[in-house]
């Protein structure tokens, strides 16, 4: 070996048995991007396109890589998705989920229901689809649960959609492999994690007109940036990437709906 690192791996030199000082260092070094990966990753995320491009020109060891920044950035978002305050303005029997998700059962107060309402009721729970039943039930019983695993399962199922929008996005742009899709898809949904966080953390402030200012803001600022990645990285003139964008955005949405069921009944039948 000559030098601080090997030149077939990359490993640094290290003694076999290493200090704590050494494993302590090690530790700091992953988990603050002391060699400088973090800043560079997040200072070319904000720009459209670019950290992709130099993703795909090759640029990797200054970078943090694509799936380790989707994978922290998603779990930021939901932690703090999961602590925000629930919306006060929700009513009776209606659930929050993350963003603006809102899922509403029935907002009748089982108290004031008459034995025909019930019965009624009970009649309708019965002739519906067995997943949906179920679904209502686990929300009906604990509310709290239901959301909390509503959270945890979120996560997995949005890292399972990346193929499915990837595949989309080469649908509409052949002229790139699909590994060019793919990485284009983590770091768009990574900007989208770190956008909504702070729509979520803008809840905390307590006032609803500031956080709905926030939240629509962003949204505002991802579709501008969604469109600027689509020309940047796949060339195309203005018109053609927004039809494009237009035509992934539907045709994603579209796929998202059978993903938004199994989340609901998966939490319901956890």
């Amino acid at each position: 070996m000559h030098g601080a690192f090997c030149a077939a791996c990359g490993q640094r030199s290290v003694p076999a048995d290493p200090t704590v000082a050494e494993l302590a260092g090690d530790a700091w070094q992953e988990l603050s991007g002391y060699d400088g990966r973090v800043a560079a990753t997040f200072r070319n995320l904000l720009h459209p396109g670019r950290l992709t491009l130099e993703y795909l020109a090759g640029h990797r060891a200054r970078y943090l890589s694509p799936v380790r920044l989707y994978l922290t950035l998603s779990l930021i978002y939901f932690v703090v998705a999961a602590a925000a305050p629930v919306d006060p303005s929700s009513r009776p029997g209606q659930l929050q989920g993350p963003g603006s998700l809102k899922i509403g059962v029935w907002t009748t107060d089982a108290a004031q229901m008459t034995p025909e309402d019930r019965a009624e009721m009970e009649k309708e729970m019965n002739e519906m689809w067995w997943p949906l039943r179920m679904l209502i039930e686990s929300i009906q019983k604990d509310p709290l649960s239901f959301r909390a695993r509503l959270f945890a399962i979120m996560p997995r199922v949005f890292f399972g959609l990346l193929p499915v929008f990837a595949g989309i996005v080469w649908l509409f742009h052949r002229r790139k492999r699909f590994p060019a899709a793919l990485v284009f898809a983590t770091h768009v949904h990574a900007f989208a994690f770190l956008a909504f966080t702070f729509s979520e953390a803008a809840k905390f402030s307590g006032s609803q007109v500031f956080a709905a200012v926030v939240g629509l803001t962003l949204m505002v600022i991802f579709a501008v940036y969604v469109l600027r990645s689509f020309k940047a990285v796949f060339g195309d003139t203005w018109p053609r990437s927004l039809v494009k964008a237009a035509g992934v955005a539907f045709a994603y949405s579209i796929a998202a709906v059978p993903a938004f069921m199994i989340i609901l009944i998966w939490a319901s039948l956890t």
